[in-house]
């Protein structure tokens, strides 16, 4: 099967593409992209007009809550791989805390089971650091790494006992792989069952883990960061050349707490999202390029668990299908970077920090993972027709431009609108 897609707008920043430009696929990879002369429409068994569309290579994400095995009342593999191909996203990154936890080969094996039966897209599972995600014994590392895990995590729960955390630095040191950090100092939130919980518990739990990494040599990235002095500690680490990276989620750049109420449970997310000084200190860090990638923590939930007081509420934003549209008018329309930079944020750089091959660029022999794109087309947000189980979201109404028109996974189209 050879395809065409002819008359877009091609960025690719992988290979400093920003042009109109003709893509060759043939099978599952990438032929050619002709950026001058436009190849013989008759050569080809299906050609795609894709007059007045951005294209770009597939969004990565690495960081979502897809619940399977164990949770399936609030996501699937099925359900999550194609809310994930809406958004544009090829290739995402599942973190451990299902049911049973991602913590032996045998979880890992049922879990690629699932993947392979249901899943559009590419789901790269991430293992957990600690048995259960309790703290208390680390998981066969060796193991779990040999069954090309590409990361450790005890997402959703930090790893507060700091020799289990140099422990997984030193693995991270011998087998070159990253260590991801949810930045939560649980001895402070604890006590804030009902409100949210000071700033304090997020930047301390940072400056631990880039100490430890920088004992160990270690690789680190830092999970959804969301304020000024934790941004700090990883400008400074950067500076000193320590292998340290971070993310940051949509509802953090978007969003403030003037402009929604954070006790709303559709609101309730961890880390909280917090004042505008925090806000602009967040965008500020994506314009000089401290934070690294955009990162959705895409984490769904039965409408139930949001239907409760803030304290009993579940934490978590529904997100994979909104986030290019949220940042594109957020980050883009408003001037705070270019088109060109958000496209790299969401494909070729979180590629490298997941030290993927073939993904993330247009390269000829890598994988046909695309996305076309409407960007000047207004629309509202509605999470009552996400392809997601999960509904919860604060951008529930809100005007947004950038709308994923198709997604192509290996040369197949996994969505079209």
């Amino acid at each position: 099967m050879k395809t065409l897609i002819k008359n877009g707008w091609v960025i690719d920043p992988a290979q400093k593409i920003n042009q109109r430009a003709d893509i060759i696929i043939s099978g599952s990879e990438v032929v050619k992209v002709y950026t001058s002369e436009s190849p013989c429409q008759s050569d080809y068994d299906d050609v795609i007009d894709a007059e007045g569309y951005l294209i770009t290579p597939g969004f990565i994400d690495l960081h979502v809550h897809l619940r399977e095995p164990g949770l399936p009342h609030k996501e699937t593999i099925y359900t999550g791989s194609r809310a994930c191909a809406k958004g544009g996203f090829t290739t995402v990154a599942c973190m451990a805390n299902t049911n049973p936890v991602i913590d032996t080969v045998k979880h890992l094996n049922q879990l690629k089971t699932i993947i392979n039966r249901d899943s559009v897209i590419d789901i790269k599972p991430i293992a957990a650091i600690t048995l259960g995600l309790e703290g208390k014994k680390l998981t066969d590392h060796d193991a779990l790494l040999k069954e090309h895990v590409f990361a450790l995590s005890d997402d959703g729960k930090t790893t507060m006992d700091d020799t289990l955390m140099r422990m997984a630095f030193k693995t991270s040191h011998q087998k070159s792989i990253p260590i991801i950090t949810h930045s939560e100092d649980h001895d402070i939130t604890s006590q804030y069952k009902d409100t949210v919980y000071p700033i304090e518990a997020e930047y301390k739990i940072v400056e631990r883990d880039i100490a430890l990494c920088e004992a160990e040599d270690g690789i680190l990235h830092v999970a959804h960061v969301s304020g000024k002095k934790a941004i700090s500690y990883i400008r400074d680490a950067k500076k000193r050349g320590l292998k340290v990276t971070c993310e940051v989620a949509p509802h953090h750049f978007a969003l403030n707490d003037q402009m929604i109420d954070v006790l709303d449970p559709m609101s309730k997310v961890n880390p909280p999202i917090r004042s505008e000084e925090e806000q602009l200190a967040v965008i500020e860090a994506i314009k000089d390029e401290t934070i690294d990638i955009i990162a959705t923590d895409h984490a769904p939930h039965e409408i139930e668990s949001k239907q409760k007081s803030y304290g009993q509420a579940s934490y978590g934003i529904s997100g994979i299908e909104t986030a290019f549209a949220v940042a594109y008018t957020h980050l883009v329309k408003k001037s705070h970077i270019t088109l060109y930079k958000l496209i790299e944020m969401m494909t070729i750089k979180p590629a490298q920090i997941g030290q993927f091959e073939k993904i993330g660029t247009l390269k000829p022999g890598c994988e046909a993972n695309l996305v076309l794109i409407d960007l000047e087309k207004p629309w509202v947000i509605d999470r009552h027709a996400f392809l997601s189980k999960g509904k919860n979201s604060p951008f529930h109404q809100m005007s947004v431009y950038g709308e994923v028109a198709m997604t192509l996974y290996r040369g197949k189209k996994v969505y079209q609108k």
